[in-house]
């Protein structure tokens, strides 16, 4: 009896280390999906609603401490699992914005979107306060992903912009 005990542990044992050894293991990476290039889409994204003002735009390009410190004004996001990014602003300080996330890891993507929709509320108390008439802009903010790829689109094209968007990433 002892032995057959001891075989069944055993037999159990091994079960849960290959169990372990197969879960815990080492994960292939997440596909990270199609790369565009971030300028051509700042272009594209941009020239998709022709009613935005002015824009400051605001990129990662040339890094350093400067793109880190922008991309706390968008994100609470940890910059170390930012690739690259861009934002575009209204100049005149209205509602219009639109920013492109790309990151390291797919795998990140729903922090950031959490991050930008603490964004989007933070801009929303703010227009209470100080421009309600650029509020029903916020409440339309939409928030999408492809792939690595992260984009706010506040403007009054939105859903063309968000097509546009979208359509960066289809083979053509």
């Amino acid at each position: 009896m002892r032995n057959s005990v001891k075989r069944v542990a055993c037999a159990a044992l091994a079960a849960l280390l290959l169990a372990c050894a197969w879960g815990c293991g080492p994960k292939e990476p997440a596909d990270p999906g199609k790369d565009v290039d971030m300028s051509a889409l700042l272009d594209t994204l941009i020239a998709a609603d022709p009613t935005l003002p002015e824009l400051t735009i605001v990129t990662s390009h040339g890094g350093g401490t400067l793109a880190e410190t922008d991309f706390t004004y968008l994100s609470d996001l940890d910059y170390q699992l930012v690739d690259e990014y861009f934002y575009v602003c209204a100049k005149t300080g209205s509602a219009e914005e639109i920013a492109v996330v790309k990151l390291k890891d797919a795998g990140n993507a729903a922090a950031l979107m959490d991050s930008l929709h603490k964004h989007v509320e933070q801009r929303q108390g703010t227009f209470r306060e100080y421009d309600p008439s650029q509020v029903p802009l916020t409440e339309q903010a939409v928030i999408v992903r492809e792939g690595r790829y992260v984009a706010l689109i506040v403007c009054q094209k939105n859903g063309l912009v968000q097509n546009a968007f979208r359509d960066s990433f289809q083979d053509k």
